[in-house]
Formats: structure tokens, C-alpha cells, sequence
């Protein structure tokens, strides 16, 4: 289903993103707008700032994985890094006590800010990791991303880990939660990342890690969701074991696909039937941190 998916939808959504997507298609999940102010952290591990937007002048201060900078304004200069073409960002921040404001290239400022305590779970795309499907006349570019999580505390970058996404309509835009350890022996936070196309049709993946009490940030199993209203839809869930049914220690996962029949219910709203279920176990060794089990998709 996952890549009956994907070709059904990757070559139209590739067609229309390249006609009506603005300003810098690399650069959608960060979700940022020129006369809007967003906090960030500094995804890079370290990262030069300018007093313009161009890399003529000399840098006129280093800031480090998981400063706190505040987004003020999107230049109209360009650069492109690793594959990503992105524009400079005017920020302000603060060095050594004092306020300063300078200009960053975007590539090396984090999606989303996402903290718990003083630990930062710092997101961004390090890269693009495009692939090919197919060959000869049939072969399509697979435009995806390679999605780094840091987590910084104290300054430190503690433990790094990644994912490359599905697809790239799946990438139109990103979030993240940090939850609790979701009674998962010996796990401090559960991470959900989602990056979706915010549209029917385009599935929406949520990447899961877990940050142990010993600092290591481990990734768990993936789950997508995809639908179109009124037509049929793909759905999977995680149970956790502090949460309704859970289990000790287990992850339960369960799939559902269904199509619209015919009938609607008393409100006027097609009625689906399950066309397909299937569920799994995966088991959690809080000693050894390692999650064993497979869903079998």
C-alpha cells in the first residue's frame, strides 16, 4: 500500500509543487514567513553569523547548536548548501550578554524548537538524499531529505540521530512533540516528528525516538496515515503502555485500511468498510535499550 501510494502520487505532486510552490520549495518545513518573528535554535553544530547577507564579509560572531536565536526577516539573497537552496535570515541573539542582530543562511537554523526542561531536541534537514525509482523512460527522482534530531543540554550536543523522509510531498511541513517516556522503562521522552503534505492523498509519517535516562537517543518504528474524504483511508496507530490497553514495556501497533461504500450514515457521511487490518507487539528492553518486534507492513 505504502508504495502503490507513492507512485500514484509522487510524479502529480512533483508537477505542481514546481509550479505553485513559492520562494524556496527546500525550505517548507521551517515553516518560516518574512514578516513574521519565530524563535530557534542554531541546528549546525557550528554556525557563522554575518553582519549581511552574503558571505563577503568576514563572520562577526560563531554561535553553537542550540543557542536561542530569534527570526526577524527573510532576505532576498540566496545560497545553496548540501543541495538546499535557501535565503539568509536577519536574527537577533545574544553573545557573550549582549544583544546583537546579524544575518544567517537558513540551512543552519532549526525547523521547530522543541525543549523539555533544559534538554533541547534540536531538528533540521542536514541535507538532501534524493534517490532514483525506476529506470530508463520509467525512472523518477525520489526528492527526499536527511532529517537530523540533536539533543543539546548545557550547551552540549548530547546524542544525534536521523531519518531521511519518505517522499517529497510528504515534506511540505514538519512539527514535533516531546512527550513523556510514555511508561517505557528507563526512557526520560518519546519524540514524535511529523512531516506531512497537508493535503488528501499525501500521506503523513510520524518519526519516533526515544531519549534514555542514560542519554542515548535511539529510533524507534514509524507509522503513516493517509486518506482522501469520502474515498478510503489508510490509518496506524501506537498504543503506549501508560495510555488506555497499553501494555508493560510494548508498543502495540494497528493498522487499518477501509473504503467508502455506499451507504451514509444519518448525517450524510459515507460510511467505510475495512478492507484490511493487521496489528503487532514490539517489546522494549529498558536494560539493554533495544526495541525488538516487527509490523510487517
Amino acid at each position: 500500500m505504502k508504495t502503490l501510494l507513492l507512485f500514484l502520487f509522487l510524479a502529480v505532486g512533483q508537477f505542481a509543487l514546481a509550479q505553485d510552490e513559492p520562494g524556496y520549495p527546500d525550505m517548507r518545513c521551517w515553516s518560516i514567513r518574512n514578516n513574521d518573528t519565530s524563535d530557534r535554535y542554531i541546528f549546525a553544530d557550528t554556525a557563522l553569523i554575518r553582519i549581511s547577507p552574503d558571505t563577503r564579509q568576514p563572520p562577526a560572531d560563531t554561535l553553537f547548536a542550540g543557542d536561542n536565536i530569534t527570526v526577524t526577516g527573510v532576505a532576498a539573497n540566496a545560497l545553496t548548501i548540501r543541495g538546499l537552496k535557501g535565503p539568509w535570515l536577519k536574527i537577533n541573539y545574544t553573545k557573550n550578554g549582549h544583544a546583537k542582530t546579524g544575518y544567517i543562511w537558513q540551512g543552519l537554523v532549526s525547523c521547530r524548537e522543541l525543549r523539555r526542561g533544559d534538554v533541547k531536541f534540536v531538528l533540521g534537514i542536514e541535507r538532501r538524499a534524493d534517490s532514483v525509482i525506476g529506470s530508463g523512460k520509467d525512472k523518477v527522482i525520489r526528492q527526499r531529505f536527511l532529517v537530523k534530531l540533536k539533543v543539546v543540554q548545557q550547551g552540549v550536543v548530547r546524542a544525534i540521530a536521523g531519518f531521511i523522509t519518505d517522499n517529497d510531498e510528504s515534506a511540505n511541513f514538519c512539527d514535533g512533540k516531546v512527550m513523556s517516556g510514555m511508561g517505557l522503562s528507563n526512557v526520560q521522552h518519546i519524540l514524535d516528528i511529523t512531516f506531512s503534505g497537508g493535503a488528501c492523498g499525501v500521506p503523513s509519517y510520524d518519526y519516533y525516538f526515544a531519549f534514555t535516562k542514560t542519554g542515548q537517543l535511539i529510533r524507534f518504528p514509524e507509522k503513516f496515515n493517509v486518506g482522501d474524504a469520502g474515498v478510503y483511508y489508510h490509518e496506524e496507530t501506537f498504543t503506549f503502555p501508560n495510555e488506555k490497553n497499553g501494555k508493560p514495556d510494548s508498543i502495540l501497533w494497528k493498522m487499518t485500511e477501509a473504503e467508502a461504500a455506499e451507504e451514509t450514515d444519518k448525517n450524510g457521511e459515507p460510511k467505510y468498510k475495512v478492507t484490511a487490518s493487521k496489528s503487532a507487539t514490539y517489546t522494549w528492553d529498558g536494560v539493554n535499550e533495544k526495541l525488538s518486534g516487527q509490523a510487517g507492513k
